[in-house]
């Protein structure tokens, strides 16, 4: 609360806005209105933002009369505000009549004092309220169903805040709050109202044309404004682009107006310029070679003609298949480059499924832009990994109130999508984790915001395997909407199934009827490109891309020395002590630590040059460090293991965050028993690039797998303890029915020719035919492991349901509960989702394990080691140890070094 009361002068007119720290200084509820009016018209200005939203609602175009209809809604966002409830939450109890607040007006919000307004619950308010505005009559008569769409797309406004506006909530009709208040010179709702009924009637008169086309009916199109709407609504709201204004102006709409354009252009969503000073250019996509800046070789190769070349742009899905380091990167920029050439998106989000993949990645996509784009025109790409607060060249870091500093101290707008992990997907071009593309399509907070800023970009999914039920459902419904809403999505993979393949391109077929035989699955070809056809039942067309150059064939040697740590280190230490890169692929933290220490322990005194050091430190690559020493981390691996490592041998251990898109190229590997599809992966890291420096022994791509003693696996389908990721309890692979036909695997190929026998592996370890061959075989115990993970994937389809946005449901009448986001639901949501953990601030912020000048200023703890009702109220303390610290969350202790995080 302030302690003066508001000055006479801000009683006359509602304010909208207040600063945090004075009260006192506003900036007017009309200009706020007129401010987001006009970033939403202007957001519709947009060739693709506007297109994406016609194609939501099935409409080829959207035309102005609509339009301006929609920018109406969105000014009026915060109607709400006109209450007498809101407009005195800066005053003292002392400032009112009776010397404290009323209680009608406790607890007020205005957005949950409209529900009983809007469903007439109020009718003594209602009947007012919609006469004030001076449009109601004009409002119904805007759709074919007596407003029911009118309504929803209202409502839509109302939930601007991040979640929908639940009508059926538990607020009574409450008429005090909108009833004139006289204090001073009053405060009066009505007239507020009236007044800005006559000011948006101004502002957007073609709204109010007479036989104009009907709103969309599509609920889908609510939801789709609504993320529009919320974009605007951020934007307005940023007093960097829109000052505070608190004297009246009738005419301020034109301010407002010329302020949202250059705050649209300020922050990349307006690309004339971009694209004017594109199309002055020789067309870049046609120059493979100078586009990726590749010299002395024929490209592009087989399944990048393919991908990008032959397959028409128009198609809204493709899946590359091809095998680890055969280009589809390239392949996949390329499509965009040509894509963007034509109009037919704005530009790219590039999901990969680890924070280290996005990082290393981000590198690569920003030399792509600086090629693609002109200097003075080419976007920054954004690192959308929370808690890294990287943009193109620049680092930042977050300072009070929510601001960041820039290292080149630009502070122009331009980074604002890469400032907050919310907008994220309103940049041109970002790179990131995949679950910030899946967090558009969930019951979370601002997601509608995410989808619609997501929808005018190409969708890039590395990585996609089918092994999560519930992470394929999720992304099942995002490629739905994503299409729908006229998007395009990419999916990557080096081995994928076709069960799965055929379930992303025609998600609502029946899959135990239409599933191709495992032989014929086995004979499809490979590499491929795969699209969806609208002339076939199961809606799949596959072209076989050819030969992409990158053969090689990989002995594979089962060693039954999994949890025999120092016999893995043993192993390892005589392949570097032979020259040989190696790099110690473990299931699970807890294995990659005991694995480290134990390449620590048998090392000879002088062989610390053959084990992992950053920093002075001998250390080990996981998702347990901060995101400051994780970069760290990144690049010292890349530096050790990349295409330009150095000679001599070295040993680098860690678990899933090295297998996959970083470019990295071992002598050896050796890795931990582990479904096909990601051994593939991580024996995508083996003899990656040619090379003329192996040692002779490791001439020839060596891959030893690490399997339980006795080659026997039941043990893991009750095993609580020590299970290494595997089974039921292991957490990480669940369905031992893989794990055991991938060991069989082992036997059958003592060696893998890669990409020859990619298609094969993968069919066998994963086909449901092959799966039922070895229940049947193996007896009772895994019979009912197979009733058990059947029951896993139906509870997890039905979790991953249940938490996805049902766009199908209308803001407004019956459908309204059922769009509404569940309380407490989004912990649950993220924890399943695996999108973030706790953070846990520290004060001082000790300094990083691998660069003293900066902070380790949080970390992020799992969620399953604490809940959010054990966080601290204040910034943790921490005790400094040798190469690290302890700290303390309730009764609860923990240790960060150069080993990374735990619990002691």
């Amino acid at each position: 609360m302030t302690t003066n009361p508001i000055p006479l002068t801000y009683t006359l007119l509602p304010w909208g806005k207040s600063d945090r720290q004075n009260p006192q200084r506003i900036h007017l509820l009309e200009h706020h209105l007129a401010d987001v009016g006009a970033c939403f018209e202007a957001l519709l200005a947009q060739p693709t933002i506007r297109q994406r939203l016609a194609r939501s609602g099935g409409l080829d175009a959207l035309d102005q009369v609509t339009a301006a209809r929609l920018a109406v809604f969105a000014a009026l966002h915060d109607i709400g505000k006109a209450s007498v409830s809101f407009q005195t939450q800066v005053w003292r109890d002392e400032d009112f009549p009776q010397g404290r607040r009323p209680a009608a007006f406790r607890g007020a919000s205005h957005t949950l004092d409209l529900p009983p307004i809007l469903k007439g619950d109020d009718e003594q308010t209602a009947e007012w309220f919609f006469n004030a505005l001076g449009w109601w009559d004009d409002f119904l008569t805007w759709d074919a169903g007596e407003g029911e769409s009118a309504c929803g797309l209202f409502v839509a406004a109302l939930s601007h805040h991040g979640s929908p506006l639940n009508l059926e909530g538990r607020r009574r009709a409450n008429p005090s709050p909108w009833q004139p208040f006289n204090r001073l010179d009053g405060l009066n709702p009505p007239l507020w109202v009236e007044r800005i009924g006559r000011l948006v009637r101004h502002w957007f008169p073609a709204a109010f044309t007479d036989r104009a086309p009907t709103l969309p009916s599509a609920s889908a199109f609510q939801h789709h404004f609504l993320g529009l709407c919320t974009l605007a609504d951020w934007i307005g709201s940023n007093e960097q682009f829109f000052p505070y204004q608190t004297q009246p102006d009738d005419n301020y709409i034109e301010t407002a107006r010329e302020r949202a354009k250059r705050a649209i252009s300020a922050i990349g969503l307006d690309l004339t310029e971009q694209r004017t000073a594109v199309s002055a250019l020789p067309p870049r996509w046609l120059d493979f070679a100078k586009l990726f800046n590749i010299s002395g070789a024929p490209p592009p190769n087989a399944i990048q003609r393919q991908a990008a070349q032959d397959t028409p742009l128009t198609e809204q899905l493709v899946i590359i298949e091809s095998e680890t380091g055969s280009g589809k990167t390239e392949a996949a920029l390329w499509r965009f480059a040509r894509m963007y050439e034509q109009g037919l998106v704005d530009g790219l989000y590039f999901a990969l499924p680890t924070r280290a993949a996005a990082s290393q990645m981000h590198r690569r996509v920003a030399e792509f832009v600086k090629r693609l784009f002109p200097d003075n025109s080419a976007p920054e790409p954004v690192l959308a990994v929370p808690g890294y607060l990287r943009s193109g060249d620049a680092t930042g870091q977050l300072l009070q109130n929510y601001q960041v500093w820039w290292d080149d101290h630009a502070d122009d707008g331009i980074r604002w999508a890469a400032e907050n992990a919310k907008r994220y997907l309103a940049a041109q071009i970002a790179v990131g984790t995949v679950d910030q593309a899946m967090l558009a399509t969930l019951q979370v907070r601002h997601a509608h915001m995410r989808a619609a800023c997501l929808s005018r970009n190409l969708l890039v999914v590395d990585e996609v395997h089918a092994s999560d039920p519930y992470m394929r459902q999720i992304l099942t419904a995002l490629l739905r909407a994503h299409r729908d809403a006229g998007g395009y999505a990419l999916l990557m993979s080096a081995t994928l199934g076709s069960v799965a393949r055929r379930r992303w391109l025609a998600p609502s077929r029946q899959p135990e009827r239409d599933n191709l035989p495992l032989a014929a699955a086995i004979a499809s070809p490979y590499p491929a490109v795969s699209v969806p056809s609208a002339t076939t039942e199961i809606a799949e067309t596959i072209a076989a891309a050819g030969g992409n150059d990158q053969a090689k064939t990989v002995r594979i040697e089962a060693l039954p020395a999994m949890a025999d740590f120092r016999q893995v280190a043993e192993r390892a230490l005589s392949a570097a002590r032979a020259g040989a890169q190696v790099l110690i692929i473990r299931n699970t933290v807890g294995y990659a630590v005991e694995t480290q220490q134990a390449v620590e322990a048998a090392a000879a005194p002088g062989e610390r040059q053959l084990q992992f050091v950053v920093n002075d430190l001998l250390t080990l690559h996981t998702g347990r460090f901060a995101p400051t020493d994780r970069r760290r981390l990144d690049t010292a691996v890349e530096r050790r293991l990349g295409k330009d490592r150095p000679g001599g041998g070295g040993i680098v251990v860690g678990t899933q965050t090295l297998e996959q898109s970083l470019d990295i190229d071992a002598d050896l590997l050796i890795t931990d028993l582990c479904p096909v599809d990601v051994l593939l992966q991580r024996i995508g890291r083996l003899h990656r690039h040619r090379r003329a420096d192996r040692p002779d022994v490791y001439a020839a791509p060596t891959c030893i797998v690490l399997t339980p003693p006795g080659d026997d696996l039941s043990p893991y389908l009750t095993r609580r303890q020590d299970a290494n990721g595997l089974g039921p309890q292991g957490y990480v692979y669940q369905d031992l029915r893989i794990i055991e036909a991938t060991r069989r695997l082992l036997a059958r190929y003592p060696e893998w020719r890669i990409p020859e026998l990619n298609r094969t592996l993968v069919e066998q370890a994963t086909h449901p035919d092959a799966l039922e061959e070895i229940t049947q075989e193996l007896g009772e115990d895994w019979q009912i492991h197979a009733l058990n993970i059947a029951g896993i994937e139906l509870a997890d389809g039905l979790t991953a349901r249940n938490a996805i946005i049902r766009r199908d449901k209308t803001f407004f009448g019956d459908d309204n509960r059922e769009v509404v986001f569940p309380n407490h639901n989004e912990e649950r949501i993220r924890t399943r989702l695996g999108d973030e953990g706790l953070a846990i601030a520290f004060a001082p912020a000790p300094p990083s394990l691998f660069d003293a000048a900066r902070p380790v200023d949080r970390l992020d703890l799992p969620l399953r080691w604490l809940s959010r009702s054990d966080l601290p109220d204040a910034p943790v303390a921490p005790e400094r140890i040798e190469d690290g610290f302890d700290f303390q969350v309730g009764a609860r202790r923990f240790r960060y070094d150069r080993l990374g995080l735990r619990r002691v």
